[in-house]
């Protein structure tokens, strides 16, 4: 049974990149996953995308959007026959306001969805995380080799936690080392939970390390990224939004400042 990864491809707020295409494409090739691109193309005013408008900024905008989704799919397909990837294109059209729900009822299809970290992508990864029930590999802006052989595990005991890292199987089969990282004022639960994961994911197969740190009131999205980049893992998984949605809108919150200096390969899980 093979992985189905998901990779949406977009033109609006921002358009997709060549890199991310690039490292989707890596990625799916190590995991020996296929690969799925959805097309965002948003309908403007109940008409298709394709039609002709009236006002003609509207329509240089909506030709602008087709020539630039034109150059993704066919960088897109280059790419992927080069390295003789299974590649599928399915359409996800929607009204604008509501293509970013679309895409994540489309994203419940797949195993995992890969995005790009930018601010200008942040209604769409949020939608993501609250709204497709999926696991969704965010990747910092740059180019990443893909193989995934080193894995560092944001664990504080919390069901959310759990759910992550239940939720990153599809991306780490091919790992056989992982970093289990505590921080020890984060939660109240015992050592005992602890070691009992530890121990369960050395019967997995996996060689494993224990980073118990201290925040000491730096950031603690912070620390754990310093500790898993000092490890040389290629992946972090961690549970996004441990709080409630309007608690994380108002305060902010780990998963929000890690979204803000994201340095490391992540998957993230709700």
């Amino acid at each position: 049974m093979k992985p189905q990864f998901h990779l949406p491809l977009t033109t609006h707020p921002e358009a997709s990149s060549f890199a991310i295409i690039e490292n989707a494409i890596q990625f799916s090739l190590h995991q020996g996953a296929d690969l799925v691109a959805s097309l965002a193309a948003a309908r403007r005013h109940g008409h298709e995308a394709a039609e002709t408008y009236s006002d003609d900024d509207e329509f240089q905008a909506d030709r602008f959007d087709r020539d630039v989704a034109a150059q993704l799919v066919r960088h897109l397909r280059e790419r992927a026959e080069r390295v003789a990837l299974d590649v599928r294109l399915v359409p996800a059209e929607a009204e604008a306001m509501s293509a970013t729900m679309r895409l994540a009822e489309l994203a419940r299809a797949y195993d995992v969805t890969i995005l790009e970290n930018t601010e200008l992508a942040r209604p769409i990864i949020e939608s993501l995380f609250f709204d497709s029930g999926r696991p969704l590999l965010l990747l910092p802006s740059g180019d990443f080799y893909g193989r995934i052989d080193n894995i560092a595990i944001a664990w504080d005991g919390s069901a959310t936690a759990a759910r992550a890292a239940s939720n990153a199987y599809p991306m780490i089969q091919s790992a056989t080392k992982a970093t289990v990282i505590h921080e020890c004022a984060a939660a109240p639960w015992s050592e005992d939970l602890l070691d009992r994961y530890v121990e369960a994911l050395k019967h997995s197969g996996l060689e494993v390390a224990l980073a118990a740190v201290h925040s000491d009131g730096e950031d603690v999205s912070t620390v754990i990224q310093d500790t898993a980049i000092e490890g040389h893992a290629d992946l972090l998984i961690a549970g996004a939004y441990g709080h409630t949605k309007l608690r994380e809108a108002l305060v902010g919150g780990a998963t929000r400042s890690l979204l803000d200096n994201l340095r490391i390969p992540t998957l993230l899980s709700h």
